[in-house]
């Protein structure tokens, strides 16, 4: 039976799935995470059908989302949208460390995966954290500053006034742009889905960094899905094709 449980590691709130078969063995362990105003329970899908095939899965909420929500506008949301992405990847360490102390993960095998938001996310962590075996990146872009320059503009047209120097914390960005780096990459294996008709995250961020890593011959481990129809929202293939990807190269 799959089990679901709620806890909290340190000031994070996660789900913990998992087969209780297994469930006090050491296995390899994805950590997914959600988009843009969205939380962590919206994604069990992905989590039953990892841990349906023996994995142990970790949904976070991100900050200002989910149960972390202090009530933050719809405006202080996206005005902190690359903090929260941050906050993330800095958060990472602290959920390995805790779920390795109770001996409950492969630390050999660990991935990291998201949709939107949770794709940046990923795309952030494995430019950091060289020990994360595998991606999933679904409507994501790697594309830090240039992403980042784009979403600023959009929501300075709106008349949002920032708060801080923008081009100085875009600035802030450069450890965690993989694009800017894509060797970073180390051959590990990673998946990108994208639809080539999002609205949100533009598909060419993908498309972009997948010609990049042509370029530096690193694409024997990448495979890089394109839904010619989709917006953003991933289709059952893709969620499907995601899980499959997980499964064969964790």
């Amino acid at each position: 039976m799959i089990q679901v449980e709620h806890k909290w590691i340190k000031e994070i709130p996660v789900l913990h799935i998992f087969d209780e078969r297994s469930g006090l063995e050491a296995l390899p362990t994805v950590f997914f995470y959600h988009g843009f105003q969205s939380q962590k329970e919206l994604y069990l899908p992905y989590a039953y059908l990892l841990a349906q095939r023996g994995m142990r899965v970790i949904l976070p909420d991100a900050p200002m989302h989910g149960e972390r929500w202090a009530k933050e506008t719809d405006t202080e949301q996206a005005i902190y949208f690359w903090d929260t992405v941050r906050g993330n990847i800095d958060e990472l360490p602290i959920l390995v460390e805790a779920l390795g102390a109770e001996g409950l993960m492969d630390m050999s095998r660990l991935a990291v995966g998201g949709f939107s938001m949770g794709a940046i996310t990923s795309f952030g962590m494995l430019a950091q954290y060289d020990w994360l075996k595998v991606g999933v990146c679904l409507a994501g872009s790697s594309y830090y500053g240039h992403f980042a320059k784009a979403l600023a503009d959009g929501v300075a047209k709106q008349g949002v006034e920032f708060p801080f120097d923008v081009d100085a914390r875009i600035r802030e960005l450069a450890p965690y742009d993989l694009s800017a780096a894509p060797t970073k990459l180390k051959n590990r294996p990673l998946m990108m889905w994208h639809g080539k008709a999002d609205d949100v995250v533009p598909f060419q961020y993908s498309e972009k960094l997948y010609e990049a890593l042509v370029e530096e011959d690193m694409t024997d481990n990448v495979a890089f899905m394109v839904d010619e129809k989709a917006k953003h929202k991933i289709s059952i293939e893709g969620m499907l094709a995601a899980v499959g990807f997980l499964e064969e190269k964790l």
